[in-house]
C-alpha cells in the first residue's frame, strides 16, 4: 500500500510538470516564437526526468513516460502553432510574409495559410500621438503610444507631429503645429525601405517645414497655407513614395508666436488694420454717396431736358400744324377769290396785295397823327389813293368860297 501511494504521488508530480510545460509552450508558440518552444520542452523533459530509485522502478518505465510526455507537449505546441499560422486579412489591410527571412509574399484581403516555423510575417514599427490638455489655454502634453504590427493599414489616416519652432524671414519666432493626411500604397517598401517610417516621415516634415517658412514672412506664413503645401508636396512626394507611402496633404493646425512681445506686437498690428479697413470702408461709402446723389442728379436734369425737348416739340409741330393750316385756308380764299375774279378779267394776287396795302394804310392812319408815305412802286391801287386825294382836295377848295 505503501509502495502504491508512492507511485501515485510520482504520477501526480510528472503530470503537474507536463501541464506546466505545455502550458509555457503554447504561450510561447502563440507569440511566435518556435525557438523559444523547443527551449521550453527540453527544460520541461529535464525537469520530468528524475533518476533511478531503488524503490522497484525501472529506468526503461522513466523514460518511456518522459518521452510520452515530451512527445504529447510536442504534438501540442505543433497544434496550437498550425492554428495559429492561419491568417485572415481584413479588406484595407496587408500584411508581409518573409520565408527563411527573406521577403516571400504579400498578403491582401482574404484567407492564408502559413508553414509554420518557415513563413512569418514581418512586423511594422506604428507610432501613434495623442495631445492632452488639461486645462483651456495650457499647453497640451504630448503621449505618443508605439507597437508592433503585424497588419499594415492601407486607409487614410492622420498624422500629427510636435510642435516645432521655426524663424521667419523676417525674424519672427512662432510655433508650428504640422498634420499629415497619409496612405501606405506599398506595405513592401514601407517594412523595407526604412527602419522606423514614422520618426522618418516627421524629421522630413520638419526639416523641409522650416526651410519653406524660413524663406517666408509672417504675414506670408499666416496667408499662404496652400502655398506651403503645394511646396512640401513638390520636394517630399517623390521620396514619400519610394518609401510606399503616399503624402495627401499636409496642413498647419496652428501658428503661433513664440514670446508674448511678438503675440503683443501682432495684436497692434491687427488693431491698427482694422481701424485702416474702417476707414477705408468710411470713404468708400462717402464716395458711393456722393456718386450715386451725381448720378442722381445728372439723371434728373436728362429727364428734365428731355421733357423740355419733347415740349418745344410738340410745340413747334403745333405752330407748324397751325401755319400749315392757315396757309391751307389762305390757299383756299386765294383760289376762291380767283374763281370770283376770273370773269372781271382782274388777277388776284394783285387784288389780295392791293388789300393788303389797303389795312397797312388804315394802321398807319389810325396808330399815328401824322406820318408820310413813300409808296415804292405805281400801280392801280396807288393810282386810286392818290385820285381819292385829288377827289377830297377839289371838294374841300370848293367848299371854301362858299363859307
Amino acid at each position: 500500500r505503501q509502495e502504491l501511494d508512492k507511485r501515485r504521488r510520482r504520477s501526480m508530480t510528472h503530470a503537474m510538470r507536463v501541464a506546466t510545460a505545455t502550458t509555457t509552450a503554447a504561450a510561447a508558440a502563440t507569440h511566435g516564437t518556435g525557438r523559444l518552444a523547443l527551449v521550453v520542452l527540453l527544460l520541461a523533459a529535464s525537469g520530468v526526468v528524475q533518476p533511478a530509485r531503488a524503490d522497484g522502478e525501472t529506468v526503461a518505465t522513466i523514460i518511456f513516460g518522459t518521452l510520452g510526455g515530451s512527445l504529447g507537449v510536442a504534438m501540442l505546441v505543433f497544434l496550437i502553432k498550425l492554428v495559429t499560422s492561419i491568417k485572415v486579412v481584413e479588406k484595407g489591410t496587408a500584411m508581409v510574409v518573409e520565408r527563411f527571412g527573406r521577403f516571400h509574399r504579400r498578403l491582401d484581403a482574404g484567407l492564408y495559410f502559413l508553414i509554420p516555423w518557415v513563413d512569418v510575417p514581418r512586423p511594422l514599427t506604428h507610432r501613434t500621438q495623442e495631445t492632452l490638455v488639461t486645462s483651456p489655454g495650457a499647453r497640451g502634453h504630448v503621449v505618443i503610444d508605439q507597437h508592433l504590427t503585424y497588419r499594415i493599414d492601407l486607409r487614410e489616416a492622420v498624422l500629427c507631429f510636435p510642435v516645432q519652432e521655426i524663424i521667419t524671414r523676417d525674424n519672427v519666432n512662432i510655433r508650428v503645429h504640422p498634420m499629415v493626411l497619409y496612405r501606405i500604397v506599398d506595405p513592401v517598401r514601407v517594412v523595407y525601405e526604412t527602419f522606423d517610417l514614422y520618426l522618418a516621415v516627421e524629421k522630413l516634415i520638419q526639416t523641409t517645414l522650416r526651410s519653406i517658412i524660413g524663406d517666408m514672412g509672417l504675414d506670408d506664413t499666416l496667408a499662404s497655407r496652400e502655398e506651403i503645401n503645394r511646396a512640401l508636396q513638390q520636394k517630399i512626394s517623390n521620396i514619400f513614395l519610394n518609401w510606399g507611402f503616399k503624402l495627401i496633404k499636409v496642413d498647419i493646425l496652428e501658428i503661433m508666436p513664440a514670446t508674448a512681445t511678438i503675440q503683443e506686437a501682432m495684436h497692434k498690428q491687427i488693431s491698427a488694420e482694422r481701424i485702416r479697413r474702417a476707414k477705408v470702408i468710411e470713404a468708400d461709402g462717402y464716395r458711393e454717396q456722393t456718386k450715386t446723389e451725381a448720378e442722381g442728379k445728372c439723371a434728373a436734369m436728362i429727364a428734365e431736358s428731355r421733357g423740355e425737348q419733347q415740349v418745344a416739340i410738340i410745340a413747334a409741330k403745333g405752330q407748324a400744324d397751325a401755319k400749315l393750316m392757315k396757309a391751307n385756308a389762305e390757299a383756299e380764299a386765294i383760289r376762291t377769290i380767283g374763281a370770283a375774279l376770273k370773269d372781271f378779267d382782274v388777277d388776284a394776287t394783285r387784288y389780295i396785295i392791293g388789300l393788303k396795302y389797303i389795312e397797312a394804310l388804315k394802321k398807319i392812319a389810325t396808330s399815328a397823327k401824322e406820318r408820310e408815305l413813300f409808296l415804292p412802286l405805281e400801280h392801280d391801287v396807288v393810282g386810286a389813293v392818290s385820285a381819292l386825294g385829288v377827289h377830297r382836295r377839289r371838294g374841300a377848295a370848293a367848299a371854301a368860297p362858299s363859307s
